[in-house]
């Protein structure tokens, strides 16, 4: 018999290795006193509405992970709207969350100032409800989370030989579509189950104010300010009033009694400042300055942080 030897070519090109590879995703859970927000919804006695200052409180339970971590009823006091009130929840949180969610306060163009947890990974803790009751008038806080989700990015790294020998590489997304290759330092296998490397802290900005009064003026409760770190009164003419330490404030009026209230004469000038380690990162408490007659003439100005969040 006679006939053609032939020969049998393997498929070319070929596949030769295909690696799955993830960008972690996070989510945080956060809170806020503003009635209903996409950061948080805020209730008294079932309706939802703003919560400002509240002296007096007794924190009766927090739910996560469906149950309540609170093994007895927490007394706690949060102060004035804004800044105040929600460090004040923060400091709450911290103290109460036995998963260290890293509670601070931040903001966004939508919720202005609200309380965040860290990132977390894009499943797993599920922060709830938080219940308090207000010792002074008897009404029912709650406050429901929200939670921002980005999820898990996935990506396959596929390593081709062609038919004439070389090798080349191409990435696809989760679809099958071939994509760009992504940024190495993000990555990690699909199988790996890590906290994300996520921003866990807003970039925090310091802003430097000032401003001047004359006549019987008054400066705002520095309490309701930004944050602020530091407080420095010059009398430059005339008398002013220093009212700091204030008590006997509800949640629609502010204070109605000083524990200090002292005139302050020309030429002198005094401060107020924090010692900026992670333990004092604000001034806390009222501080009013007021000229006493028309001849008043003084110039306050201080440091306040502000809170970029860039997540």
């Amino acid at each position: 018999m006679s006939g053609t030897a032939g020969t049998v070519s393997a498929d070319c090109p070929t596949d030769i290795a295909v690696e799955c590879f993830k960008i972690p995703g996070y989510r945080y859970a956060s809170y806020d006193n503003s009635a209903g927000t996409p950061c948080g919804t805020s209730s008294i006695n079932g309706t939802v509405t703003g919560i400002c200052e509240r002296p007096n409180v007794r924190v009766t339970s927090w739910l996560i992970n469906g149950l309540n971590v609170l093994p007895a009823p927490v007394a706690d006091g949060w102060d004035n709207c804004a800044v105040p009130f929600l460090s004040d929840l923060a400091a709450t949180l911290n103290t109460a969350d036995p998963f260290a969610g890293n509670w601070i306060v931040t903001s966004n163009e939508t919720c202005a100032y609200y309380v965040r947890s860290r990132a977390l990974p894009a499943s797993g803790i599920e922060y709830g409800t938080l219940t308090a009751v207000d010792v002074g008038t008897g009404e029912t806080l709650t406050f429901e989370p929200a939670q921002t989700v980005v999820p898990d990015e996935y990506y396959r790294r596929i390593v081709t030989i062609d038919c004439d020998g070389s090798v080349s590489e191409r990435w696809t997304d989760a679809s099958g579509a071939v994509v760009p290759a992504p940024d190495p330092a993000r990555l990690i296998p699909c199988a790996s189950d890590i906290t994300p490397v996520a921003q866990a802290v807003p970039h925090n900005r310091v802003r430097p104010r000032i401003k001047r009064y004359t006549g019987t003026q008054a400066s705002p409760d520095f309490d309701d300010q930004l944050d602020v770190q530091s407080v420095t009164l010059t009398v430059l003419a005339g008398e002013v009033r220093v009212r700091a330490v204030g008590a006997g404030a509800t949640s629609t009026s502010g204070p109605t009694a000083w524990s200090d209230d002292v005139t302050v004469p020309a030429g002198v000038t005094l401060t107020w400042g924090v010692d900026g380690d992670t333990y004092d990162l604000q001034l806390d408490g009222s501080l009013i300055f007021s000229g006493v007659a028309a001849d008043a003439d003084f110039i306050v100005h201080w440091t306040e942080h502000l809170y970029a969040d860039t997540d």
